[in-house]
């Protein structure tokens, strides 16, 4: 465990006397102690708040050794920051090996993620290929021995909180619904977001991959992380803002790829102004149509990025990127992981990491982006005066 981080924590939530003790005793604790540990954090929960709860059990899985390395050694040495000036932004670009190693097996298991000797009968939600459901909480208990999910309840619904093994940034979780459900865009995905930026009092960023970029396609689940993402400090002007007003603002900032940003505080006119925008994208092309979505918060004051995505163009092969770009390359952080093998003819991710620039971000995001035609035309739409309602104005 990295003292300095840890010291730092403690400090930023003004952390008692108790609750620090708890959450070490929480880090150094072993994963076979899973309700040991899960008491502790419900507790430090209680007395803390999420946030610091949520902390001290990652650095239990890093220090376990569930999570492949620890995510403040690697964005020391392996991250580069590329200023934009046109957007405002500081885009990063992130060399992280670790993440290949998810497809390892015997690495996995070596470091109790997986388990090899599982009682099959005892799975459920099996897919056509007879595997079973990864992000369903009774399989994870089976197979994955060293995985501690934390309960939450958002929007009224059952999440399970885990961190991810193969991270991509600090205090990494995937957050499951505790239903078996598609990873499928429904007009609560806004409320759920929302509730867990909330509930985590803006420390947490949180995430819903559409198919764009989501691994699991067949169990509904979102993301979260406590790194800002780049695209935060994405240059606002006055030209850019389709609506204001309702303590809600509505803009559609020049990007890479198309971007609506949604601000405000109340959180139901937000939610409805977010589906709004997502629906009528949607219906645009049921078929391909999709979005990553980022949600940030501070204070009583909220931020949702919806990013357009089109299904025919997910991938960023020609940019020098072998997988899918979902949310975190979308929100500015471009993550590159893949090395082929030796005389192997393949997209080389390191090669893209060792000579990035600012043109390699654009090239990789315009590679991704929607024709220009249909955004350009949901514009149109939901600045007619038939979508007022879109964003609230008739409220």
């Amino acid at each position: 465990m990295s003292d300095d981080y840890v010291k730092q924590l403690h400090r930023m939530f003004g952390a008692s006397a108790e609750a620090r003790r708890l959450f070490e005793r929480i880090a150094e604790t072993p994963a076979a102690k899973r309700a040991e540990i899960l008491a502790d954090v419900n507790r430090l929960k209680r007395i803390a708040g999420l946030s610091y709860a949520l902390m001290a059990l990652y650095r239990q899985q890093v220090n376990s050794g569930f999570v492949l390395g620890d995510p403040v050694e690697i964005e020391r040495t392996n991250c580069k920051t590329i200023l934009d000036p046109n957007t405002g932004i500081t885009f990063r670009v992130q060399w992280n090996p670790h993440r290949e190693l998810r497809k390892n097996h015997s690495l996995l298991a070596e470091h109790n993620i997986i388990s090899l000797k599982v009682d099959e009968t005892r799975l459920i939600n099996k897919g056509e290929d007879g595997r079973a459901c990864y992000l369903c909480k009774t399989n994870i208990d089976e197979q994955n021995p060293g995985e501690i999910l934390l309960g939450i309840e958002l929007a009224g619904e059952l999440f399970y909180a885990g961190a991810n093994f193969s991270y991509i940034t600090n205090n990494h979780f995937t957050v499951m619904n505790g239903e078996h459900r598609p990873q499928q865009y429904r007009r609560e995905i806004a409320r759920i977001l929302n509730d867990f930026v909330e509930k985590t009092a803006g420390c947490f960023r949180a995430v819903f991959n559409g198919r764009a970029g989501a691994s699991i396609l067949w169990h509904e689940h979102i993301q979260a992380t406590t790194e800002a993402f780049p695209i935060e400090q994405i240059r606002i002007e006055d030209e850019h803002i389709v609506h204001e007003g309702g303590d809600v603002r509505v803009s559609r900032p020049d990007y890479y790829i198309p971007v609506w940003v949604i601000e405000g505080r109340d959180k139901e006119r937000l939610e409805a102004a977010t589906h709004g925008i997502v629906e009528s994208w949607h219906r645009l092309n049921r078929d391909e149509h999709t979005e990553n979505i980022i949600v940030a918060g501070s204070g009583d004051r909220y931020r949702v990025f919806v990013i357009l995505r089109d299904g025919k163009k997910l991938s960023a092969g020609r940019a020098g990127k072998k997988g899918a770009p979902a949310a975190f390359e979308t929100g500015g952080n471009i993550i590159l992981s893949y090395e082929p093998a030796s005389g192997v003819n393949d997209v080389n991710e390191r090669h893209t990491f060792e000579s990035a620039s600012l043109e390699t971000v654009r090239e990789l995001l315009e590679e991704i982006s929607p024709e220009r035609q249909s955004c350009d035309y949901l514009l149109k739409i939901l600045t007619s005066k038939d979508s007022a309602g879109v964003f609230c104005r008739d409220r």
